[in-house]
Order: structure tokens, then C-alpha cells, then sequence
């Protein structure tokens, strides 16, 4: 199953409901009207849920989607960078999860405690990417109230 959530900037989101290990592929999306039509291909794969019971979905076309901005900080195992959506120029947060120093078990528990504290002062997982370097998760940009 599949749900489409449109926005007032004209872009479309697409949701992919019950997906399973057997769904790993090459997607592609068409959007046609009378003028043409554009279409733009991902990568989804899926593993099936790890120790802890957490299916996540990592795509590979990151870079064909957000363009980097600048560095908001850094850690031990991660790096977060500011980036920005391409085409809605929407601004989110970025943590790049060095491969070399953390497993996709411990990333997926992060995603895991993340899901379940949700909460709207709580900045929310967006999407999640995989790298041959980085898992990276798509998170909302922390806006500081009191500027």
C-alpha cells in the first residue's frame, strides 16, 4: 500500500505502508500533465527487522535529493550538517553516522527510541539514506524559540 501527501509548495510525498524485504528495488516516479512529464528513480532497501523487532527503510539517492549547507556540529561517531531540500529549499538537520564507527544494529535502536518519543517538541525522523561511508538520518531543523 501506498499513500501520497501533497503540500502547498506543489511537491508530493509518497509513503510506502507494510513494506517488506521482498520490496528491496529500483523505484521509479512518474508526475505527467498536459505540458510533459519528469520522472526521478530511488533505490529503497529494505531489510527485514533487526534485533530489536525495527524495520527501517534506507534509500541510496541522498545526494539527489538535499544539498549540504554547513556543518552544525560533531561527535564521536557522527557528524550533523545543515542541508537543504532540493527544489522547496525546506532546511533540515542531517546526522551522518560514520559506518567504520557504528553498527546499523546500534543506528536502527537510535531510529527505534526515536519513533517512540514522539512528541511536538521533539525534533522527528524524516527519512533515512545509507552511503558506502555513512547511514544518514533526515531529521527536522530545531528552530530556537526564543530568537
Amino acid at each position: 500500500d501506498a499513500i501520497v501527501f501533497p503540500s502547498d509548495l506543489g511537491e508530493a510525498s509518497l509513503k510506502i505502508i507494510g513494506v517488506t524485504a521482498e520490496d528491496d528495488g529500483i523505484y521509479t516516479c512518474v508526475a505527467a500533465n498536459d505540458m510533459g512529464s519528469v520522472s526521478s528513480s530511488a533505490s529503497l532497501r529494505v531489510l527485514g527487522p533487526g534485533s530489536d523487532g525495527i524495520m527501517v527503510i534506507w534509500k541510496d539517492n541522498f545526494d539527489s535529493l538535499y544539498s549540504e549547507v554547513a556543518e552544525l556540529g560533531r561527535g564521536r561517531f557522527s557528524v550533523v550538517k545543515k542541508c537543504d531540500q532540493k527544489g522547496t529549499k525546506r532546511a533540515v538537520a542531517t546526522k551522518f553516522v560514520n559506518k567504520k564507527l557504528m553498527k546499523r544494529d546500534q543506528v536502527t535502536h537510535e531510529l527505534g527510541v526515536m519513533q517512540n518519543l514522539q512528541h511536538p517538541q521533539l525534533i522527528g525522523l524524516l527519512d533515512t539514506f545509507e552511503t558506502s561511508t555513512s547511514y544518514i538520518l533526515v531529521l527536522e531543523m530545531c528552530v530556537d524559540s526564543n530568537v
